[in-house]
């Protein structure tokens, strides 16, 4: 049912970019693909994860990693997430324990969320949508220490800002984020852009689509935040969704004209 070359496991999609998708079973005849990457440090050794799945995906995350992180030197040096819905921060206080020295990167208005147990139910939103249909979504009980933990905005300085740049798409959530892979021009979104099946329960073929309405905080933010994406075409060739059936991500043009449509005038 998913031809998908990386599924649990990772494939390196683009050089020093790995991806590993993982099924994740929302609901009774309702699955959807959750997408984790793994980047290559220009440092001997040294790798950041990019988001890490659901919680009942984190044995199947944790084997994948070590089949790439085979020396007994590698190691997870970041963990950096979109935002801190249950489906992205699964495997984080397990990774944080396996690998001593690592760091949760997220944005500032994110932490609450992850580190304090604050409720995206608590959120205002510009939507029907999510005011009547938050209660329903899953929150996550991930918690992670303080001191665990790095913030950064658009334009911060950190240690892998040469490799990996972080860039605001809040919308989605208060503080969701995507990141910029500089090397190989992709940049991982999160849920900021989604390419699965407008049905998912009768197809399996990719459709561009913004974040899920039910889980999203601010529409009109989210939908600035597809805009600003469109904007990095000088540095981004690939868009590379969190939830995604299309084995190689999606071409920026393609999130352009979704946003931008011809007029049909």
């Amino acid at each position: 049912m998913y031809d998908l070359p990386d599924l649990d496991r990772f494939v390196e999609v683009r050089p020093g970019l790995y991806r590993c998708t993982i099924i994740w079973p929302v609901a009774a005849g309702v699955a959807v693909p959750v997408s984790t990457f793994l980047v290559k440090g220009d440092i001997p050794h040294d790798w950041v994860l990019i988001d890490s799945g659901a919680p009942m995906q984190v044995d199947t995350l944790l084997k994948a990693i070590d089949q790439v992180l085979t020396h007994e030197k590698d190691s997870i040096r970041y963990i950096c997430i979109t935002h801190a819905h249950i489906d992205h921060t699964g495997a984080a206080p397990a990774l944080l324990e396996k690998y001593p020295s690592s760091k949760v990167v997220i944005h500032e208005d994110e932490k609450p969320f992850i580190c304090d147990g604050k409720s995206f139910r608590s959120c205002t939103s510009d939507t029907w949508t999510f005011t009547l249909l938050k209660h329903f979504s899953h929150e996550s009980n991930v918690r992670l220490p303080h001191d665990r933990t790095l913030t950064l905005r658009d334009g911060d300085k950190w240690e892998f800002e040469h490799v990996l740049k972080l860039v605001e798409t809040q919308g989605h959530t208060p503080g969701s984020v995507s990141y910029l892979h500089i090397p190989s021009r992709s940049i991982m979104v999160g849920d900021a852009i989604m390419n699965i099946a407008a049905y998912p329960m009768l197809s399996k073929i990719p459709c561009i689509s913004g974040p899920l309405a039910m889980s999203t905080c601010h529409w009109g933010n989210a939908m600035k935040a597809i805009e600003k994406i469109t904007t990095l075409k000088e540095d981004v060739d690939t868009v590379f969704p969190a939830h995604d059936y299309n084995p190689d991500g999606i071409h920026i043009q393609k999130v352009h004209e979704f946003h931008f449509p011809p007029s049909s005038l």
